[in-house]
């Protein structure tokens, strides 16, 4: 039996290029050992140096394998998705910084830091996918964790786009030639568009599903899902202003480059 490779060995594995990114990922959740699936999002680390990748301009890879067949419980998904959370929040810092150090150089770190955002918030979406799947009537505790899943899903996407197509673009426009940034951005704005695009329809099979399920309050009884839990982004208000926030944002960076 081999032996078991340590965090620290599979998150340096994973540093290295975007095929090892994604095929480190596939293989933790072989594992199948959650407590090490969320240390290894915990620690798992891009470094800013990073970004040496034959082409970031090719469609944005999706996580396959057991870490979209894998299930686990609403508590245990609920962890998993921390250390993801965590995982994400850290490298919106990176993008954070590379707005307030604008370079060329540092161009390849940017797309490369928001594609593995973007596959990695496939994969949360996916997952959630998978864990609604696994019964259709839930306590009130675990709708509220599913509502928490989707939510924070969605708004860690819209604030990477925020960053990358917003504080980052911006700062890149004021100090780059438009014709040089252009030259290095190429027609990565596809790429975006497309996430947007696939992050609608994910939303509208959520939403289904949603409505095929119930809620079974104690002692009372079982009830849809509600559209909106604790102040998230459910109801047809809120949602129609994050779409367009998306595709707002998703124009200014077609618009800087184009």
């Amino acid at each position: 039996m081999s032996k078991q490779a340590t965090i620290a060995s599979l998150v340096r594995t994973a540093a290295k290029t975007e095929a090892e990114f994604m095929s480190t990922v596939e293989g933790i959740f072989e594992e199948d050992d959650v407590e090490r699936i969320w240390e290894f999002f915990d620690r798992l680390n891009i470094p800013r140096s990073q970004g040496a990748e034959d082409d970031l301009m090719c469609t944005v890879p999706d996580v396959g394998g057991a870490a979209l067949e894998k299930r686990y419980d609403y508590g245990d998904e609920s962890r998993v998705s921390s250390g993801v959370q965590r995982f994400l929040d850290r490298h919106e810092r990176k993008i954070k910084w590379h707005a307030t150090h604008p370079s060329i150089e540092g161009v390849d770190n940017v797309l490369l830091l928001f594609r593995s955002a973007m596959s990695i918030t496939n994969l949360r979406l996916a997952r959630l996918k998978l864990l609604l799947q696994s019964k259709d009537e839930l306590t009130p505790e675990e709708w509220s964790l599913a509502r928490k899943l989707m939510n924070n899903s969605f708004l860690s996407f819209r604030n990477f786009l925020n960053l990358v197509a917003g504080d980052w673009v911006d700062a890149m426009s004021s100090t780059v030639p438009r014709d040089e940034l252009a030259a290095k951005l190429g027609r990565f704005y596809e790429l975006v568009d497309h996430q947007i695009q696939r992050l609608e329809k994910q939303k509208e099979e959520l939403e289904g599903r949603r409505r095929e399920m119930a809620v079974l309050p104690e002692g009372y009884p079982p009830v849809k899902p509600p559209v909106y839990f604790h102040g998230d982004l459910l109801g047809k208000g809120p949602w129609k202003l994050f779409w367009q926030s998306l595709n707002d944002r998703a124009h200014h960076f077609r618009e800087a480059v184009g």
